[in-house]
C-alpha cells in the first residue's frame, strides 16, 4: 500500500475478457480469436513476443484493423515505459 501523498504506479486489475477490454468485434473474416487473446496475455504480461504478430484469417474471428490498432498501441505503451518490443 502507497503512503498518503506518494503515486502508486501500478495499474489496477482489469479482469473483463479481452474481447470487452479492448473493444473487439467479430468479422466475417478475421484474427482468430484464440490467437490474439494469446498473443495480447503475453504482451500484457511483460513479455513481448518476437517479431511481428501474425495470426490465421479465419471465419468469425476479431476485426482485423481493431486487433492491429490495439497492439501497435500496447507496444507503444511498453517502449515508453522502457520496455523492450
Amino acid at each position: 500500500m502507497s503512503a498518503p501523498g506518494e503515486e502508486d504506479d501500478r495499474m489496477p486489475e482489469d479482469d473483463r475478457p479481452l474481447y470487452e477490454r479492448f473493444g473487439f468485434r467479430i468479422a466475417r473474416r478475421g484474427y482468430d480469436r484464440d490467437q490474439v487473446e494469446a498473443y495480447l496475455t503475453r504482451l500484457l504480461g511483460g513479455a513481448p513476443p518476437v517479431g511481428a504478430p501474425a495470426f490465421e484469417l479465419v471465419r468469425r474471428g476479431y476485426e482485423r484493423d481493431r486487433v492491429d490498432e490495439v497492439i501497435t498501441r500496447l507496444h507503444g505503451e511498453a517502449a515508453g515505459r522502457g520496455g523492450q518490443t
